[in-house]
C-alpha cells in the first residue's frame, strides 16, 4: 500500500530490504525521498538516517516506527527527518508527509 501511494503520487519507487545495499545505491545516486524502517537487522533506522546524512545531506526522510513522538525526537534529533509514520498502513500520517515533502521539493526533481 504503501509503495502505490507513492506511485499515486508520481514518485519512482525503489525497495531494498538490505540497509547496506541501499546506503550503496543512495552513494551511487542520492533519492529526494527516503522512508526507512526502525529495525533493518543488523542496524537500527536512526542509525541508517545518520549513515544516509553524511551520503546526502538533501535526501528528506520519513522513519516507520511506533513509538511516542517524544521518544522518536530523542532518537533521530539532529537527523532532519520530514516525520514519523507508525505503520506501512498509516496512510493519513504518509499522506501528511509526503504533502510536505512535495511542498519543499524541488519542481525539477
Amino acid at each position: 500500500m504503501l509503495v502505490k501511494n507513492l506511485e499515486n503520487r508520481g514518485l519512482a519507487t525503489t525497495v531494498r530490504n538490505d540497509p547496506d545495499e541501499a546506503l550503496d545505491e543512495c552513494r551511487r545516486k542520492p533519492p529526494h525521498l527516503v522512508i526507512v524502517g526502525k529495525a533493518l537487522g543488523s542496524t537500527t533506522g536512526a542509525r541508517f538516517l545518520a549513515e544516509l546524512l553524511k551520503v546526502s545531506w538533501t535526501t528528506s526522510t520519513i522513519l516507520i516506527a511506533d513509538e511516542e513522538e517524544e521518544a522518536l525526537h530523542h532518537q533521530t534529533e539532529g537527523l532532519g527527518i520530514l516525520g514519523a509514520i507508525r505503520t506501512v498502513d498509516d496512510m493519513e500520517s504518509l499522506d501528511r508527509l509526503l504533502d510536505r515533502f512535495l511542498e519543499i521539493a524541488s519542481p525539477k526533481q
